[in-house]
């Protein structure tokens, strides 16, 4: 890219903050520099790693990659904060440290927005992988903002890592710095009164599966009633806690008995045969960029 282009405010600025990110992330750095749409940066915020992530080639070798270095860990909240504060961008993208963009990813999303100005947050439905990169299903996404928060006392079915919004909604709504898990949640709880949200139903993004734990389950329901009680009423707040509680519990068994795979997969649909060649002949191409 010439250097008076990368001068120019990009369309699109990507956030991606991550700690010990390690192969994980040269996956996902690699699924970034193979999109289609090229008018982009990255804003990649190293949250204090240990593993040398910050030192892989790929966050060096391409100018539109504009890498942030701390020696501490603040956390996912305080990070994106500081990304949004960065972006030069008219869109700001969301992207995790462990997870694979299609290569259409940006230039749908960013196509949508345009084409849809009354929007101000889009997210995507996901292609759920394990920790092999095996295919395991399909986490769907409505399309509508009526259907995406049909159930905003108890979850609303938008990925945080296929995130793409107007940089001015993301300014005006922050992080809640305070909130160590579903910081997403907590966010759109508080926004979506006032925003407007859609979703592409197509699945842009595989999103790796994370193993249940006790202290993500509990902390992360913590945060999201938080949220609730601060800004909903009182019976909103009241059926919330009820059902994150038998949530929560639902969890904690299957934990105990070994079956939280078996959870992770009752939330998710069939693969169809084209997702599952696409995301085939994507992975062996990250495959064969990593040897």
């Amino acid at each position: 890219m010439k250097a008076d282009a990368l001068a120019a405010a990009p369309r699109i600025s990507v956030i991606l903050s991550f700690r010990d990110g390690g192969a994980g992330l040269d996956q996902a750095l690699a699924s970034l520099l193979w999109q289609t749409e090229e008018d982009w940066e990255l804003i990649a915020i190293d949250d204090g790693s240990r593993d040398g992530s910050a030192d892989l080639p790929r966050l060096h070798g391409d100018p539109r990659i504009r890498l942030v270095r701390h020696d501490h860990s603040a956390g996912l909240a305080v990070r994106l904060n500081e990304g949004v504060g960065m972006a030069r961008g008219e869109y700001i993208a969301r992207m995790d440290a462990d997870d694979v963009s299609f290569p259409q990813r940006l230039r749908v999303q960013s196509d949508y927005l345009d084409a849809h100005p009354d929007v101000d947050l889009l997210a995507s439905s996901v292609l759920m992988i394990d920790d092999s990169g095996r295919a395991i299903g399909l986490a769907h996404s409505p399309a509508k903002h009526a259907q995406l928060v049909r159930r905003a006392p108890l979850h609303f079915p938008m990925p945080h890592p296929t995130w793409m919004g107007r940089a001015a909604w993301f300014r005006a709504h922050p992080y809640d710095e305070r909130a160590i898990k579903a910081q997403d949640q907590h966010l759109l709880y508080r926004s979506f009164r006032d925003s407007r949200f859609a979703a592409i139903e197509q699945p842009l993004l595989a999103y790796r599966y994370a193993k249940l734990s006790a202290r993500k389950t509990l902390l992360g329901r913590y945060h999201f009633l938080r949220a609730v009680w601060a800004h909903g009423n009182v019976l909103d707040a009241c059926r919330s806690s009820a059902l994150h509680a038998a949530a929560a519990l639902r969890d904690l068994i299957a934990m105990a008995l070994g079956r939280d795979r078996a959870v992770i997969l009752g939330r998710v649909g069939a693969i169809p045969d084209t997702l599952r060649d696409e995301w085939a002949n994507l992975s062996a191409r990250l495959d064969a960029a990593r040897d």
